[in-house]
C-alpha cells in the first residue's frame, strides 16, 4: 500500500461532509451513476446523537495527503441490517484503496450485533458491480429511487376520504415499530424505538395517519436543504383496499410542499409492483435503481 492514511471516525463532521461532497461530485461525474451516502443525515446526527456506542465508527475513509480519495461509509437505521456505500477518486483507483477500507468496515460490521450487511451499488455502475463480485455477497434486491413530476403530482389528486394527518410524539414510538414490523417484516424486538424529537432535529417528521380518529398507517418524512423524502409509508392491514395508501402518499407530497420541499422522491422495491403503480399514478417517475447485495455472519 502506497502512503496513504486511513481513518476511522464516530461520526460526521462539516470539514468531513465538505469534503465527501466534492469527492461525490467528482465520482458521480465520471461514471455518470448515482451513490447512497446519506451525508446530510449524518451531519443531522451530530447535532442530535443517538445513543450508540461510542465505541462504534461509521466512517472510514482514505488521504493523500490533506486530499480526500477514498470513502465507504456504515448506515445503522437501528435494526439487524447495516447499509454500505462508498467510493474511491477516479485517478487512485486499481490501487488498492476500496479494498483496504471494505476490509476495515467488515472488522467494524464483526463487533456490532447486527446479522447482515448489504453492499449498495448503482445498477449502471461497472466497478461497483466489479468489487461486490469479489466479495461472498449475494444479490438481495433492487431498488428505485422515484422523484415526484408536479404537473403529474397535479392531475392525480382526487376526492378526500377523509384521511388526517397527526404529527407523532414519543408515545407513539411502540405503534411505529409495531406498524413497520407489519409493513418491512422487521421483528418487533430487534427495533430500537424511535425518540421523535431526536429525529426531528434531524430533519425527519413522522406522522400518525388517522381516519375518524383512529390510527390507521403512518408515515416518515425527511427534509434537508430543499430535498424531501417519503419512506415508511404504510396503512395497516384492515384498512387496506380503501383507497388510504393513495390518499396518505398524496397528503405527505402535500406536507413536504408546506415545509417548501423543491424535489420530492421516494424509494421502493423494484418488484413491488403493487407500490409502483401507486406511486405513479400519483406523479412519481423513475430515476435510477439501486442494487442491494447480502452478507450473512456465520454463527
Amino acid at each position: 500500500m502506497e502512503n496513504f492514511r486511513f481513518k476511522a471516525l464516530k461520526g460526521m463532521d462539516k470539514d468531513l461532509y465538505k469534503a465527501l461532497s466534492m469527492l461525490e461530485d467528482i465520482c458521480k461525474k465520471h461514471d455518470d451513476v448515482r451513490l447512497k451516502l446519506e451525508l446530510d443525515y449524518k451531519l443531522a446526527k451530530k447535532d442530535a446523537p443517538d445513543k450508540s456506542p461510542e465505541e462504534n465508527k461509521d466512517e472510514f475513509t482514505c488521504w493523500d495527503g490533506d486530499k480526500l480519495v477514498g470513502y465507504l461509509g456504515i448506515d445503522d437505521f437501528g435494526g439487524r441490517t447495516i447499509e454500505v456505500n462508498g467510493m474511491v477518486h477516479p485517478e487512485y483507483r486499481r490501487r488498492g484503496i476500496f479494498k483496504e477500507l471494505y476490509s476495515l468496515v467488515k472488522k467494524e460490521w464483526e463487533k456490532r450485533s447486527s446479522d447482515s450487511m448489504l453492499l449498495l451499488t448503482d445498477s449502471k455502475s461497472s466497478a461497483g458491480k466489479s468489487f461486490i463480485k469479489t466479495t461472498d455477497s449475494l444479490y438481495d434486491h433492487t431498488e428505485y429511487e422515484m422523484i415526484l413530476s408536479d404537473s403529474l403530482f397535479e392531475k392525480a389528486k382526487g376526492a378526500s376520504k377523509g384521511l388526517m394527518l397527526r404529527e407523532a410524539c414519543n408515545d407513539d414510538a411502540l405503534e411505529i415499530a409495531r406498524q413497520n414490523s407489519i409493513y418491512f417484516g422487521e421483528e418487533l424486538s430487534d427495533q430500537k424505538l424511535l425518540n421523535i424529537e431526536v429525529e426531528k432535529k434531524r430533519g425527519f417528521h413522522v406522522y400518525m395517519a388517522l381516519l375518524e380518529g383512529i390510527i390507521v398507517g403512518k408515515v416518515h418524512l425527511h427534509l434537508i436543504n430543499g430535498e424531501g423524502g417519503i419512506f415508511g409509508l404504510g396503512i395497516i392491514p384492515e384498512y387496506r383496499g380503501k383507497g388510504l395508501g393513495r390518499e396518505l402518499l398524496l397528503l405527505s407530497v402535500e406536507k413536504l410542499k408546506e415545509f417548501h420541499a423543491n424535489h420530492i422522491y421516494l424509494q421502493v422495491d423494484a418488484e413491488n409492483d403493487t407500490a409502483l403503480g401507486l406511486y405513479q399514478s400519483c406523479g412519481f417517475k423513475e430515476n435510477y435503481s439501486m442494487e442491494y447485495y447480502k452478507l450473512k455472519k456465520e454463527r
